[in-house]
Order: C-alpha cells, then sequence, then structure tokens
C-alpha cells in the first residue's frame, strides 16, 4: 500500500509541474489517480481484513457536501475511504476533502497522496489556521471539481480513554463555570450584560467520544460561499463490535475487529442554522446521539432497532470480487517492477505473497455473510 501511495505521489507530482493546466484541472487529474491507490483501503477492511461492514440510516447520495463523524482509530482514513466509494455519483475516493493535521502532510504515502489532491492541512492553531482556511475554502469552490466532499472531524484527535476523561473534566468545569455565571446574573441585573462572556451552551459528558471543538464546524457552516456550494452535512457514526480498527494489531494479524457499523444521516445544508450559538448547540447535540448509539453497540453489538438498516448495503459479494480484482491490478504491477529491477528471487517471493493474500480474500469474499446485522443475543442463538 505505501510502495503504491508512492508511487501514485510521484505521478501527481509529475502532473502539477505540467505547464498551462488550470488549477481545477490539474485538481481533476491528480484526483483521478488518487481514486486508483484508495480503492486498496476498502479492500483491506472489506475482504482481506474479512470485517463485515453494516449500514444504516440514510442512503449515500454524491453531491457536494461536508461530511462529519466520530474519530475512533488511526485507520479512520481508512473508513473513509470505504464510506466514498458507496457513494454512487461523488466520483471516488480521491474527490474526499479532509482536513488533517500539518504534520500528516509528510507521512509517506497516505500524506503525499492527500497533499495533491487538494487536502488541507492545519497547524490546530485557530488563529493561524482561520486566515488559512478563509483562503482555501475560496479557492476550494471556485476551482475545486465537483462534486467533492469535505471531511471533518469535530473531535480534533482520535478516541482513547484518558483523552476522554480529560473531556468529560473539562466539561464539568466549563459547565459549573456556566451555572455561576447564570447564578450571578439572576441575583444582579446589573451584571446580566456580562453573562454574554459565560458559555450559552452546556458541554456534554460524553462515553464513547470525545467532546467536540465546535470552531472549525462553525466556520464552514456559516460561510456564505460554501453554504451556495455545499447540497448535504452527511453525518456518519462509526461504531466497531469486537475491538476498534488500530493500525498495529492489523499490521500483527491479531484484529479484534468483528464487524464495521457506519449510520449515516444525510442533512440539506441550507437548513443548518447559521447563528454560532446555535450551531455549537446542534453539534453538541448530534455527538450526544452519537453516544447514545455507541453505548447501544457496545451493549448489543448493532445499532439501535429504530436504526433504519439498509439491506442490501452490507458486504456484497460482487463488491468485494471487484476490489479482489483491484488488487490483482496493482499485485501483477508491482510484480512487473520487480521483475524489472530486482533479483528473481525477490519477485518470486513477492509473487507467492500476493497469490496467498488473493487467496484468503477471496476466501473471504465468497463466504455467506450475514443479510442482517445480529446482536449478541442473535448471535449466542445461532451458536
Amino acid at each position: 500500500v505505501v510502495v503504491a501511495g508512492s508511487l501514485i505521489a510521484a505521478c501527481q507530482s509529475l502532473v502539477f509541474l505540467l505547464p498551462g493546466l488550470k488549477p481545477g484541472t490539474r485538481l481533476e487529474i491528480t484526483q483521478a489517480l488518487a481514486n486508483a491507490w484508495w480503492v486498496l483501503f476498502p479492500f483491506t477492511i472489506e475482504v482481506y481484513g474479512g470485517i463485515s461492514v453494516f449500514w444504516y440510516g440514510d442512503r449515500i447520495k454524491g453531491g457536494t457536501g461536508m461530511i462529519i463523524g466520530n474519530h475512533r482509530s488511526n485507520l479512520d482514513f481508512s473508513v473513509g475511504a470505504l464510506i466514498a466509494s458507496r457513494a454512487p455519483s461523488l466520483g471516488g475516493c480521491g474527490r474526499l476533502v479532509p482536513l488533517m493535521k500539518n504534520v500528516l502532510k509528510y507521512a509517506p504515502a497516505v500524506g503525499w497522496v492527500c497533499y495533491f489532491s487538494g487536502a488541507v492541512f492545519l497547524r490546530r492553531r485557530w488563529q493561524e489556521d482561520k486566515s488559512k482556511l478563509t483562503a482555501t475554502v475560496d479557492d476550494m469552490v471556485t476551482h475545486y471539481p465537483r462534486p467533492f466532499w469535505l471531511g471533518l472531524y469535530p473531535e480534533g484527535t482520535r478516541f482513547d480513554e484518558k483523552k476522554r476523561d480529560e473531556a468529560q473534566e473539562f466539561a464539568r468545569k466549563r459547565n459549573a463555570e456556566s451555572r455561576s455565571a447564570i447564578s450571578r446574573s439572576n441575583s444582579s441585573p446589573s451584571t446580566a450584560s456580562s453573562s454574554d462572556d459565560a458559555p450559552a451552551v452546556m458541554l456534554p459528558i460524553l462515553e464513547n467520544t470525545l467532546l467536540p471543538r465546535k470552531k472549525a464546524f462553525v466556520f464552514f457552516a456559516q460561510h456564505r460561499r460554501l453554504r451556495k456550494c455545499m447540497e448535504h452535512l452527511h453525518d456518519f457514526t462509526i461504531g466497531c463490535d469486537g475491538g476498534d480498527l488500530l493500525l498495529r494489531p492489523f499490521l500483527r494479524g491479531t484484529i479484534r475487529t468483528k464487524s464495521l457499523h457506519i449510520h449515516t444521516r444525510q442533512i440539506p445544508f441550507d437548513s443548518l442554522p447559521k447563528e454560532s450559538r446555535e450551531l455549537e448547540k446542534w453539534l453538541y447535540d448530534c455527538f450526544i446521539e452519537k453516544d447514545r448509539r455507541l453505548t447501544y453497540l457496545n451493549d448489543n453489538g448493532r445499532y439501535p432497532m429504530e436504526d433504519k438498516y439498509l439491506n442490501g448495503e452490507g458486504q456484497q459479494r460482487h463488491r468485494c470480487l471487484f476490489l479482489c480484482a483491484a488488487f490483482s491490478i496493482w499485485s501483477m504491477i508491482w510484480l512487473l517492477v520487480c521483475s524489472t529491477f530486482a533479483h528473481w528471487s525477490i519477485t518470486l517471493g513477492n509473487l507467492f505473497l500476493f497469490v496467498s493474500v488473493l487467496a484468503h480474500s477471496l476466501r473471504n469474499a465468497l463466504k455467506p455473510t450475514p443479510s442482517v446485522p445480529q446482536g449478541r443475543r442473535e448471535r449466542k442463538k445461532t451458536n
């Protein structure tokens, strides 16, 4: 995957060196090149990993929009590629424009490909990032090929228990300050005007997500040109049954994830509030709902029964075979490179490795998978 991504990034860099190309045309080419690489990530999750993917809520549609989701692991960019690959009219995973930490710009493969595909890299210092975002959004609305998805993880960093405890402590402290300010305002009308300095929205105490950071979300939702450009906000709740999808266990072959559960809520972008405090409350309510859904998943192995399950949107056999074909093409490209520049023994070793991976993946692709997500009680009855 790293070698393939580096090859794609090299091709993208050559496109940037071509003279006379308009910015939109250059991005369209580099994003099309990125599509050829991003397809390896759904293959890794759905086929090679053998992880069943269950979809709930609204059916994913294309069109220009913004996506938000909870940030569970260091493989969430793979889940993002999986989600984007399901949008029929988006034009591929290359049209996903994520907000990323600035340091990831230098990460081999994924950072390079995202950089040439128009991703937005931030230093997480708001005064610096705000001016950059203003220029980037203007460029995005003017030059980016459409449709595209602007991807945002409002939590700002991936979830773990230590960060969750810190977020809960921060929320409790801020809520106590807010209650104290409200109490002083009620007891002394002369100080009522200063109550605007206190947080107007109580912060939620969340168990399965971190406290979302509001600034970037509010900035995008209030940007006039972006509101005219965006068709929908796609709200994804991403949960894993059996353990989070993490990079190190995945590389060691000790992955515990049994199934991936993705709930989609599609909201017309122009229906979002326009005032900052209303947007802040909307975002917190959104994460309260995610937390409720993830709590149910942890207890029952699926999302609540009232969340509509999308039949036919799970791990489909023909889709898995297509992903196997894409992996085979990349394998042949790599074997061609090896046979040209490396010793025959290295080529033979890689051939054996690819055949083993493909055989394992085909076995996963052809095995029967549940047509509906089974909760833990149903699995126990089946066993």
